[in-house]
């Protein structure tokens, strides 16, 4: 038993080590938001009802005078709508674990975890749909250096939340010796992710940190989705050998060997991580 605590202590530095990511520069904010009226907020949106920016702004403005969950619903109707940003606002106001701390970017909820998955999910696939992005019009996108940050960070940010879900799954398995069947799809996903990440064109509107972030890009994406190929190869093999060990995981020394190995590439890929600036 007590070695089977010591993988999960060490999984879990690792996690932490692996998730280091700087907060989004257009982080759900309060500074320098001026709050109007109830009545001149409705009054606003009755002008253009079907402006989702206008439900993001009121939202917004709701959100930090402390009507957190009026501002929550008028953000989630604009999200509704197609709103890049709001969707964002969504999935870093889910990842605090609703707290609007976003140092919490990794809830620690189920289900503010799968909320967070949801909106980013949504985000990056409206991206996606805007042509010839980020020089494409997009009435409620900051200009086009912002949204090629954004157009990064949102498949990031994926790829960190369904590595969280792995390792969370793993975590559960060894102390519960319980066999999570869904493991697979979540690295699916995150290996998804990162292929979405690398796919974003590295366009010249970064200025002096053009080559840089081209270059964190490409090695961060894909030491995440290096990790995610092998270690779907591994959970295939760690969830057959869990169905035939006859002990306790904890105690399985086939079951042992994979979970180190799983932990060997979660570390390799926490170092490639460290060795580049973050985006």
């Amino acid at each position: 038993m007590g070695s089977g605590v010591l993988r999960i202590g060490l999984f879990t530095n690792i996690l932490l080590l692996a998730t280091a990511f700087s907060v989004d520069a257009f982080a759900l904010s309060c500074k320098g938001v001026k709050i109007f009226s109830d009545e001149s907020n409705a009054a606003y949106i009755a002008e253009a009802p079907d402006s989702s920016g206008r439900y993001r702004w009121v939202g917004l403005q709701n959100y930090c005078a402390g009507n957190v969950e009026v501002g929550i619903n008028y953000m989630e109707k604009s999200s509704d709508m197609g709103d890049i940003l709001a969707s964002r606002n969504m999935g870093l106001y889910y990842g605090s674990d609703k707290t609007g701390d976003l140092s919490r970017y990794i809830p620690k909820i189920q289900e503010n975890y799968d909320a967070a998955i949801f909106y980013y999910e949504r985000t990056a696939s409206l991206i996606e749909s805007i042509p010839n992005y980020p020089y494409g019009v997009h009435a409620d996108l900051p200009p086009a250096e912002g949204n090629n940050y954004l157009s990064l960070r949102a498949p990031i940010l994926l790829t960190i939340l369904y590595y969280t879900g792995y390792g969370r799954a793993l975590r559960a398995m060894l102390k519960d010796d319980v066999s999570y069947t869904d493991t697979i799809k979540v690295l699916e996903n995150m290996r998804s992710a990162a292929d979405r990440c690398l796919r974003r064109p590295s366009l010249s509107v970064w200025g002096a940190r053009q080559s840089e972030i081209t270059h964190s890009k490409q090695v961060i994406c894909q030491a995440r989705r290096d990790f995610a190929e092998k270690a779907l190869t591994l959970e295939y093999q760690r969830i057959d050998i869990a169905r035939q060990c006859a002990v306790p995981l904890n105690e399985c020394e086939e079951h042992k060997s994979i979970f180190d190995q799983i932990v060997k590439i979660a570390r390799e890929m926490s170092n490639t991580l460290n060795s580049v600036p973050a985006i």
